[in-house]
């Protein structure tokens, strides 16, 4: 248990070992923690509003946060060091994530796009324009040519990095909350309001399975690392790891209240 905060937990991360955890707070800070210990190594402060979501560059160096303060941020990991902001949103940023080679920097707006940056430099490269409603969610393919973005609109959109162009769109009963690419970028996992988890075939479209027991939104979702499992945090306050190949319910994790942000660790136990 990781104690010592006096607000929601909004999102976490493993960084790339899986000795180190990212935490994002309604209290405006960010927090570094050790895995086995659970000692706070380092808080970082400078958003001024609840932090939404956190990620650690793909070699752990660097962390990435994005804020209902309508910015994302970058630190150094080690020092807690500011070192850039990505400004342009216009409303709250829920999600931001690095790509695969952490060059490139993606985050997605109550604004109702999704904007690609430089991670260096801040400079804003691309607008993805075409939700009709808050993007909740967003996600590089592991490759890093594509992206994919969650909304509010009730649909998740399939787009391409270097056109800017969509490709595909997903679609949902109500709100989607959270979206991820398994780890061969070869189907895409999508959660909502609906109360489902669907698989997605990410070349075709299709809709490969619905992964349903929730009792509240799906806030969360997540694939193993070896792409055999997912994981679906809910508002029900319960976790629920299933099996890709049955879609069958493995193992519930309960909690007090909502789950907020499910994650697996890099080695996937």
């Amino acid at each position: 248990t990781f104690s010592g905060y006096t607000d929601w937990i909004k999102s976490v991360a493993f960084s790339p070992d899986g000795k180190q955890m990212l935490t994002g707070s309604n209290d405006q800070t960010l927090r570094l923690w050790n895995v086995t210990t659970g000692e706070s190594l380092k808080t970082f402060t400078g958003h001024t509003e609840c932090v939404f979501s956190v990620a650690f560059s793909p070699d752990g160096s660097k962390v990435l946060t994005a804020s209902l303060d309508n910015a994302a941020r970058l630190w150094d990991a080690e020092t807690g060091e500011l070192l850039t902001t990505f400004s342009g949103h216009t409303n709250w940023v829920n999600s931001a994530v690095f790509s695969p080679n952490g060059k490139r920097v993606l985050t997605g707006s109550d604004d109702r796009s999704a904007r690609l940056w430089d991670a260096e430099t801040g400079v804003l490269l691309k607008t993805f324009s075409g939700h009709g409603d808050y993007v909740n969610s967003v996600a590089f393919s592991p490759d890093g040519s594509k992206v994919l973005t969650g909304s509010a609109d009730a649909t998740a959109i399939l787009w391409d990095v270097e056109t800017g162009n969509s490709l595909k769109t997903l679609g949902h009963a109500d709100w989607v909350n959270s979206v991820a690419f398994s780890s061969n970028g070869k189907q895409v996992l999508t959660g909502g309001n609906d109360l489902n988890a669907i698989l997605w075939d990410a070349e075709t479209g299709d809709s490969l399975k619905t992964f349903s027991g929730h009792q509240d939104y799906v806030l969360s979702v997540a694939f193993s690392p070896d792409g055999k499992q997912v994981l679906t945090g809910s508002a029900d306050a319960t976790a629920v790891l299933w099996s890709v190949e049955t879609g069958d319910a493995l193992k519930t994790l309960s909690q007090a209240k909502y789950i907020n942000f499910a994650a697996f660790s890099p080695d996937g136990k």
